[in-house]
């Protein structure tokens, strides 16, 4: 019965060939925009985080604080200043980390012959590189031994290199930073960087801390950076932290204001909720521009079924059951509708393949790399999302006219001219 009425259906769709068309492509240029938008959407939310996880995948920041609670028989209100003893505490007592470093920034007039800008400049240990998702474009990064001997290098951030060297590579090259002379042995990659603590790392030079102690003083540290061995060990090692530095200090360990202690991917849920917030609205618009479709469906299939009126009161007069009508007049609109949008998927994929990618944060951080560009691309979410969407909306269209169909009255649709 059911193979029946699927045949009835597809041959009255097949007797209004260029009417089923031309109401498939409202379909089809629905269910395309929708992919569009969603794929848009999706690729939005990719460079975003992208851009966001550039400070350094699951960053720890340690940084100084002060005492708000009385322990041991200290005061509140004292300061605590990070050394970099305290390092070593938490390499010794932490043993889910992954990388350490600790962190003095000061600002210098940093020059190269007549050229002179000022700079942040960075005094750090090798598993800094790691701990901030630093690559390298040429050259190498700071090592153990460049620590023990004081070797005056350093790596500098795309934007010095500009500034300074223009065209030319910086590699092998000396510089000036507070008059006193290093060599650049590294080139950090141009970096779309949205979030930072202190200065982007494209306008930053990278010394060893041994180096910077030269130069100024280092007791103090500003920072210690971390990387967790896992992610599923950040928080874990967020107290570990603070109770390691709770015993070298001697204060309260549920003293949240002694040291500051951040997880940078909490700032993440930033990011997350602003691309779902696009996400629900690129969705919103994509599902009317599909309904303005759909109505074009309803009203071609109302025009079908008044045009139909005398045969379906004959269907109905020789024994055609309400439930035969109502079902074959709605797989007409799936059928119109489902068909519209396979061909809508081919089209939106087409167009996604040769779209291939938008600028966003590259021309803002003058990147040509493409890496802060969004990418379009199919997921299996977006086919999802759009498919559920597409049924749903074939059912509506084609339930209005198969119920009004179903409830003709035989004698008086017979009776119809």
């Amino acid at each position: 019965m059911i193979r029946h009425i699927f045949g009835e259906a597809l041959g009255a769709l097949m007797h209004y060939r260029l009417r089923s068309v031309l109401t498939m492509m409202s379909i089809v240029w629905g269910i395309a925009s929708l992919m569009l938008l969603l794929s848009y959407g999706q690729g939005f939310e990719r460079a975003l985080t992208s851009a966001f996880l550039q400070i350094g995948k699951d960053l720890i920041l340690i940084s100084s604080g002060q005492t708000s609670m009385q322990a041991g028989g200290e005061r509140s209100g004292r300061s605590i200043r990070l050394e970099l003893s305290d390092v070593k505490v938490i390499q010794d007592s932490v043993p889910t980390i992954e990388a350490v470093s600790p962190e003095v920034r000061r600002w210098y007039d940093v020059s190269l012959n007549d050229r002179t800008r000022g700079y942040s400049v960075s005094g750090v240990h090798p598993g800094y590189a790691r701990i901030r998702n630093a690559k390298l474009a040429a050259g190498r990064y700071l090592s153990g031994e460049d620590l023990l001997q004081r070797r005056r290098v350093v790596v500098i951030g795309d934007n010095i290199r500009k500034e300074l060297f223009g065209g030319v590579s910086p590699v092998g090259n000396e510089i000036k930073i507070g008059g006193v002379r290093f060599l650049v042995i590294g080139l950090l990659e141009k970096k779309t960087q949205i979030t930072n603590y202190d200065s982007p790392d494209d306008m930053t030079a990278f010394v060893p801390l041994t180096a910077l102690s030269s130069v100024t003083d280092t007791r103090y540290l500003d920072h210690i950076v971390l990387l967790p061995a896992s992610g599923q060990f950040r928080a874990r090692v967020a107290q570990d932290v603070r109770a390691a530095l709770a015993r070298a200090h001697n204060f309260n360990v549920l003293d949240t204001r002694a040291v500051q202690i951040l997880e940078w991917t909490q700032f993440l849920s930033l990011v997350t909720n602003l691309s779902l917030g696009l996400n629900i609205l690129l969705t919103v618009i994509g599902t009317l521009t599909l309904s303005i479709g759909a109505v074009g469906v309803v009203n071609i299939m109302l025009v079908s079924v008044t045009e139909r009126t005398r045969e379906i009161g004959i269907l109905k007069a020789i024994g055609a059951r309400r439930s035969h009508i109502l079902l074959q007049i709605l797989l007409e609109g799936l059928v119109l509708t489902l068909s519209g949008g396979l061909i809508g998927f081919l089209v939106a994929a087409a167009l996604i393949r040769a779209i291939g990618s938008l600028p966003f944060l590259g021309p803002i951080f003058q990147d040509t790399s493409g890496r802060g560009s969004i990418y379009l691309t199919i997921s299996i979410s977006a086919v999802l999302v759009s498919s559920g969407i597409l049924v749903v909306v074939g059912m509506i269209a084609g339930m209005i006219p198969a119920l009004r169909a179903s409830r003709l009255d035989p004698v008086v649709a017979m009776r119809n001219e």
